[in-house]
């Protein structure tokens, strides 16, 4: 079973305390109390070293200073000079240089010549750093190897001293002794002391950790929240606290990445919603192509049959003059629709893999209009239909001629299919200050919002129940592809929109450049 960060905080205080302090009892009773004396000599040596040099310096005049070192340092100082006890740090001063008398609890030691040469009993005898002042006083000389040691004895089990001597000059010592008391009462009771509070302060540890442990893991649980509603794709939840520290920060950083993946979802979504629409248009393009394929087959099959038959008919019949040039007259009409649907095919792929290249030069759009007025005007005229041509008199433009020609061509042939006996074309052009632009209007049947982008891919045809025999023109779904993919070469626009009796196609040409 998992436990929670708030557990588990909890837990890890608790046994920190509890090592921390069986190590600090641990301590105390295994090196406090070497480290203790360490301090004490380390202590006693340095102040040895301050009274030495004080009394090289100043001699007696320094006992004030020397006597202050004392009562800091909690030890007995003597100085014995040239057999004499010249200074003492115990009440009454500097001892009598004629009669040196050493107290030291009820005992009291002559020091003198008539010392007696009898030794008192062990329990009677003065300490030994006394027996050592009074053997310098009698004359006598410390071992060299004890000179700057510090040392220590046992009087008896509940107390024992240390002393240090050291040689100020020739003939010249100091003697410290600070007397201390066994640390192992002191360290049992310091030991139950840390245990008692250390009990205390686990107990205040583990209230501290609970408390603060919920304030932590408080927002690390709304974090987990939102982290878990992003594994569902819910980007809504936020961080909301205005916080610094590491937490802020991941709150932060985890908005931060709620936003780039919310962003990278979307974008995801829309690729894909792309990426299935060109499929299904690539399916469509597709039975498009194969829908195309059967109708270039069942329009080439048509003039081929025709011309087959009539060429049959020239070479077998025995037929008139005029009847001849009937017959040659249909073979050289279908002759040209499939040349036209063949020059399509190849202006087409050449479109598509680039390869179709135009020759750009100032020309008057309104000669290339005049052109096309006479093209177009038998079958205008035998439709029936009402044409107009809004253009000025002249209007200089920059293109190919031979490319706007057939775009105007494949618009008016467009216009004508879809206008009916008694109706309006209209040709007109809008100077739009850098360009024109040419609107072509035929009236009849709106084009759906729908259609109106789909109808410049190649192959579509919105149309696919108008019979072939009502159209004059194409009917392979080209024409405004090829439109399309000139116009894009020349880096104009085209379009198309509706009018309330009609449609209107249009595209821009270039004015020349000054």
């Amino acid at each position: 079973m998992s436990k929670s960060i708030r557990t588990k905080v909890s837990i890890y205080a608790a046994g920190f305390m509890l090592i921390f302090i069986v190590a600090l009892m641990a301590a105390v009773g295994l090196g406090f109390t070497k480290y203790f004396y360490e301090v004490k000599k380390s202590s006693m040596i340095e102040s040895s070293q301050v009274i030495t040099r004080i009394y090289q310096e100043e001699g007696l005049d320094g006992e004030d200073q020397m006597d202050q070192i004392s009562r800091n340092l909690g030890a007995d100082v003597l100085i014995v000079d040239n057999s004499q006890l010249v200074y003492s740090s115990r009440p009454g001063g500097r001892v009598n240089i004629g009669r040196p008398e050493v107290h030291e609890g009820d005992v009291v030691v002559a020091v003198g010549k008539e010392k007696e040469q009898q030794s008192p009993p062990e329990q009677m005898r003065p300490p030994k750093h006394i027996r050592e002042m009074i053997d310098l006083i009698q004359g006598g000389q410390p071992d060299e190897s004890e000179i700057g040691q510090v040392r220590y004895y046992k009087p008896d089990p509940n107390f024992q001293y240390f002393y240090l001597i050291n040689r100020i000059a020739e003939h010249t010592y100091l003697l410290i002794m600070r007397p201390m008391a066994p640390m192992k009462e002191s360290v049992d009771i310091f030991q139950k002391f840390i245990f008692t509070v250390g009990a205390i302060w686990i107990v205040f540890a583990l209230l501290g950790a609970l408390y603060f442990s919920r304030k932590i893991t408080k927002p690390m649980l709304e974090l987990r929240k939102q982290s878990a509603a992003m594994t569902r794709l819910d980007f809504s939840k936020r961080w909301n606290h205005p916080w610094d520290d590491e937490i802020g920060q991941l709150g932060n950083s985890l908005n931060t990445l709620s936003d780039q993946l919310s962003t990278a979802l979307a974008d995801l979504q829309k690729s894909n919603a792309q990426l299935k629409e060109q499929l299904d248009k690539a399916k469509e393009v597709e039975h498009m192509r194969k829908s195309f394929i059967s109708a270039v087959s069942h329009e080439l099959k048509t003039p081929l049959a025709l011309i087959q038959g009539y060429a049959e008919g020239l070479d077998s019949l025995k037929a008139d003059e005029e009847r001849r040039h009937q017959y040659c007259r249909i073979i050289n009409s279908e002759t040209e629709k499939m040349d036209k649907l063949v020059k399509d095919l190849l202006n087409l792929s050449r479109l598509e893999t680039g390869s179709f290249r135009i020759a750009q030069t100032a020309f008057d759009f309104c000669a290339l209009a005049d052109e096309a007025k006479e093209r177009f005007a038998n079958v205008i005229g035998t439709q029936h239909i009402d044409m107009r041509w809004e253009l000025p008199d002249e209007m200089t433009v920059y293109g190919d001629p031979e490319r706007y020609d057939t775009i105007l061509s494949n618009f008016l042939s467009n216009a004508i299919d879809y206008t009916d006996a008694g109706k309006r074309i209209v040709v007109r052009a809008e100077d739009m200050g850098d360009a024109y632009k040419i609107c072509i209007y035929n009236q009849g049947v709106q084009i759906a919002p729908e259609f109106q982008k789909r109808i410049w891919e190649p192959f579509y045809k919105i149309d696919m129940s108008r019979a072939r025999n009502q159209r004059i023109f194409g009917g392979h779904g080209l024409g405004l592809g090829i439109v399309a993919a000139l116009v894009k070469l020349h880096h104009q626009t085209c379009g198309v929109y509706n009018n309330p009796d009609g449609v209107t196609f249009w595209v821009t040409i270039a004015k020349p450049k000054p």
